[in-house]
């Protein structure tokens, strides 16, 4: 479970940025609202609101970066580049990208840090709370000697695993097969989102290749696929259910091979008629794609994070999703979600002031991003859509 992360000089992320899933006792009650093992309360859902080129996409980044910076980064050749950009638009001497992650897995509350200075890593360290915040190992870059300082405690043997400048210490664990990192893996493989460190990735779009990679990974989670039929088919009133097919087909050089097909089920005058996938609506295609990410995010645990949300979805088909995270029923894992929303019908009856987040940028190109219960004076009686497009809140577009 993430109870915070922040990010600095991190893409337009000019400031420190902090965005946190905790909340006070006050909005206990509210939809959306989970209780970790530590007893924190934190919400499931944050939504995050704004002019386009704002910086949204921005505010979700830091997620995927560190699940590929710990997961992936040691894969890639010595004196590669790391895969992030700090702010743009500066002079003067290089500044450091900073990036922080607290969570709690199995019952243990970390603190994950980076500072970054161009590709190296300057700092990197893991804390984890006893009484306090007790280091379990940190390393800084000694600039004069490029050498790194290395310190450790109840870690056991940590001299095999390389001071890599252009990769995560856990990243390298994980090639050793180092207790510490193979207990924390599982943590940030259940972090799942459509931006890696390269941006924005098409897997979670409505085009043909993803519906049939969907199909393929449904044919293997029979019972994933039983509950995206069952939403669909709510969602769809044409449809009474959707099924996967393997068959067989000739290949490119004239060789037969199995392929995956999917196909919406409609029933009229008691008989059953099969369609592609393809063939239904962009709607029931996204939400086909889309559930492919959220429904093990759900039924497993872990955090998605999901750019342009709404992306071929009907407001109120949005709305229905994210009330699977909110129902215990449905998210009995505690699952959370983070995402970018163009939707603000969300704000009139769905998302509460302690779940929305604004991104606003100004003439200096830096995002400022900001959660609506900080602003003084909101209210939860407050009708936050009609004061959001009045423009008390920010984050809207300044047209002419």
């Amino acid at each position: 479970m993430i109870l915070r992360y922040s990010a600095e000089n991190f893409y337009s992320l000019r400031e420190k940025v902090t965005i946190d899933f905790t909340i006070g006792q006050q909005a206990m009650g509210r939809g959306g609202m989970l209780v970790s093992e530590a007893g924190q309360n934190v919400n499931s859902v944050l939504g995050v609101f704004g002019a386009n080129a704002s910086g949204k996409t921005n505010v979700l980044k830091p997620l995927g970066f560190l699940a590929w910076f710990i997961l992936e980064s040691a894969i890639r050749k010595p004196g590669a580049k790391i895969l992030y950009e700090p702010f743009a638009f500066t002079e003067g001497e290089p500044e450091l990208t900073k990036l922080e992650l607290e969570f709690e897995f199995r019952g243990k509350l970390y603190r994950y840090e980076l500072e970054m200075l161009g590709a190296l890593v300057a700092r990197e360290a893991l804390y984890l709370k006893k009484t306090r915040f007790s280091y379990l190992f940190e390393r800084e870059l000694n600039v004069e000697t490029g050498e790194y300082n290395f310190k450790a405690q109840d870690l056991g043997a940590v001299a095999s695993v390389p001071q890599r400048s252009n990769a995560s210490w856990l990243s390298s664990a994980l090639l050793q097969e180092h207790e510490l990192a193979l207990k924390l893996r599982p943590f940030f493989e259940s972090i799942h989102g459509n931006l890696g460190p390269d941006g924005r990735l098409p897997t979670h779009d409505a085009e043909i290749t993803n519906v049939f990679a969907a199909a393929s990974f449904y044919h293997k989670a029979p019972d994933t696929l039983d509950h995206v039929s069952s939403l669909l088919s709510e969602f769809d009133l044409g449809l009474s259910a959707v099924t996967v097919s393997v068959e067989k087909v000739l290949g490119p050089e004239g060789k037969e091979e199995e392929l995956t097909f999917p196909y919406g089920v409609h029933e009229l005058d008691g008989k059953k008629y099969f369609r592609f996938l393809t063939q239904e609506s962009r709607g029931t295609q996204a939400l086909f794609v889309l559930l492919r990410y959220l429904l093990p995010v759900l039924e497993n645990g872990g955090t998605a994070f999901i750019d342009e949300f709404e992306s071929g979805l009907h407001p109120h088909m949005v709305r229905r999703i994210i009330e699977l995270f909110f129902n215990p029923a449905t998210n009995p894992k505690q699952a959370q979600l983070i995402a970018t929303f163009h939707t603000d019908f969300l704000l009139r009856d769905t998302l509460h002031k302690y779940q929305i987040y604004f991104a606003e940028k100004g003439e200096d190109l830096v995002t400022d991003v900001y959660r609506l219960d900080s602003i003084k004076g909101v209210r939860n009686i407050d009708n936050i859509y009609d004061k959001y497009h009045a423009g008390a809140y920010g984050g809207i577009p300044c047209l002419p």
